[in-house]
């Protein structure tokens, strides 16, 4: 609760200061594109332009109050990182982000005023995005077995609704002296739909995943983990509440964050990845979820952290975050509203996360180059804290429903295991530009994950890649992509498929090493605060069993900011 007061304390204050921080003389502003917005004859006339190949409008300095609001709602996981007239771009250099523009978002469109623009000069943005994704099952693998089945009703289709708002007060509200501070708050509200969450279909296979049907879940919309408890996880919840205070010649790649900070949105970090559905496509997930799955995505609460980003020359960025062990140790039922904290060291222990990424051509920070993009990145995490086996109890028993044990242990029971560890790679390059433009054209990416344990998670090493072509016919900034990804479970999740009652007591039962999905989708712009993402999702083996057949699936996303 004294979370909720600091916040609407905040946002009390601001709402009376802004506007008479915002009487202001109006600024001019242009675009980073061949058209300009309120360019006056005399402005900016000096100004010393980047010569580039592009015909883009790059100017050498470049003013935080004259960018653009504009966010990546189309990837809610990136969604504080800036629009480029790229869409793909993930490292951009700061005089490539998009100068402002009229009806960059929903509420500019519709006021059609520069209100909004005055608050934002001043050093406030209040901004958000509403997610609906959809799916339906074309071809299910759903049995006629009961046991295999689970529990409640089948939905052949489900949804997730998902609202965001953010809010940033940046370092000039309290003076132009003082650049690069930034103090943060994230709020979500998760609904699920038709007894949801999204991805909850086919067969409860996976006894050491609260109740979840398949290894691969959905990321950052996730609202939920089974029918049974989904009801409670739902509802309004603080996502994220930092400070960042950032330095050096390119703010915002040098800083240093404390607070809650979800650490995908700024850890291995890629648009043309996050285009995906099923969370296999960001992996790695984060380890402290839980001490049942050991690895997984992060629902919409965010661990507490302190983390620190540096540039080293024009290519290299180094970033490095320590966090608490778990940000919910019950799998979000406990800390559903996103206000408890779990320090207990000894039990739940810290998770930390390190990574270095090379950059080349235009994500660089090298102003003379302009070649085609490329990255290529080192990862890795470390948890201090303990995780259950995922075949044994305390005892040497396997812990799962068996021929012997039909009713199995409880989690109470299952071994504790300390320490974890997982190792990330990621490879990403632009591999064909079209003559003369700056974003059209074909990107390649390429992603494994490695962990050396074999008793704890589950799909804890995996390969993952795709290709996504920004640039379709007369639509300029329409992505179409494909990618696989390729989860190879491990010995302790072998021998519990292998072993457990819903295999042994089934004729024909066949279990596999993988689970594979297959993703292809069209990322629309319809206008520049609107996207449709039709899909169509293929899994391969779900659960790791191949006598049960595979689950083909027509998906559609909606994404609108304000």
């Amino acid at each position: 609760m004294k979370l909720k007061t600091i916040c609407l304390t905040f946002l009390s204050i601001f709402a009376l200061i802004s506007p008479l921080k915002a009487e202001v003389e109006e600024k001019k502003f242009f675009l980073n594109e061949k058209v300009t917005l309120k360019e006056t004859i005399d402005e900016k006339k000096n100004e010393e332009l980047i010569a580039n190949p592009f015909g883009l409008k790059l100017y050498k300095k470049i003013d935080p109050k004259n960018l653009s609001q504009k966010k990546h709602c189309d990837v809610l996981r990136h969604l504080k990182v800036p629009a480029t007239p790229r869409r793909l771009d993930t490292y951009m250099r700061p005089e490539f982000i998009l100068a402002r523009k009229n009806n960059d978002q929903l509420l500019s469109a519709i006021s059609n005023n520069d209100s909004r623009q005055k608050v934002y000069e001043s050093g406030i943005d209040l901004y958000g995005c509403y997610a609906l994704d959809s799916a339906a099952d074309l071809d299910s693998n759903l049995s006629s077995d009961e046991r295999i089945a689970g529990e409640g009703p089948h939905q052949y289709w489900q949804a997730n609704s998902q609202l965001i708002l953010g809010l940033d007060i940046f370092s000039r509200f309290v003076s132009d002296d003082w650049t690069g501070g930034q103090l943060h708050f994230s709020f979500t509200w998760p609904e699920a739909l038709n007894s949801g969450p999204l991805y909850s279909y086919g067969n409860t296979l996976n006894p050491a995943g609260l109740g979840t049907r398949q290894y691969h879940g959905y990321f950052y919309t996730d609202v939920g983990r089974s029918r049974d408890v989904n009801t409670d996880m739902q509802g309004p919840r603080v996502f994220e509440y930092w400070f960042q205070q950032g330095w050096g010649k390119n703010n915002g790649l040098n800083y240093w964050r404390i607070g809650a900070t979800n650490p995908w949105i700024t850890f291995n970090k890629s648009i043309v990845s996050g285009l995906h559905g099923f969370w296999a496509f960001n992996e790695p997930g984060i380890i402290g979820t839980t001490p049942s799955t050991a690895n997984g995505p992060l629902i919409t609460t965010a661990p507490m952290g302190i983390s620190l980003a540096r540039e080293v020359g024009n290519n290299l960025h180094l970033k490095g975050m320590i966090m608490n062990g778990y940000y919910d140790p019950s799998g979000g039922l406990d800390n559903k509203r996103g206000l408890e904290q779990y320090w207990d060291l000894d039990e739940y222990g810290l998770e930390i996360i390190y990574e270095a990424t090379y950059r080349g051509g235009t994500y660089s920070q090298d102003k003379s180059n302009f070649e085609k993009p490329w990255f290529v990145r080192l990862g890795g995490q470390l948890h201090t804290g303990h995780s259950l086996s995922n075949t044994f109890t305390h005892d040497g028993e396997y812990f799962f429903p068996t021929a012997e044990n039909p009713e199995g242990y409880s989690n109470d029971e299952r071994e504790k295991l300390w320490g974890n560890s997982q190792y990330y790679f990621m490879v990403e390059k632009m591999i064909y530009r079209e003559a003369g433009s700056y974003n059209r054209g074909l990107t390649s990416w390429f992603k494994a994950k490695y962990s050396p344990w074999e008793r704890r998670g589950s799909t804890t090493k995996g390969l993952y890649g795709g290709l996504a072509y920004e640039g379709i016919g007369k639509r300029d900034k329409d992505i179409l992509y494909l990618g696989y990804a390729h989860m190879l479970v491990n010995e302790g999740v072998l021998e519990r498929s292998r072993n457990q009652s819903l295999c042994t007591e089934v004729v024909g039962c066949e279990v596999s090493d993988f689970q594979g999905a297959w993703e292809i989708g069209y990322n629309a712009q319809i206008k520049p605060y609107l996207f449709i993402t039709p899909k169509i999702y293929y899994v391969v083996n779900p659960n790791v069993r191949k006598d049960l057949g595979n689950i083909l699936t027509a998906g559609v996303e909606f994404r609108l900011s304000y």
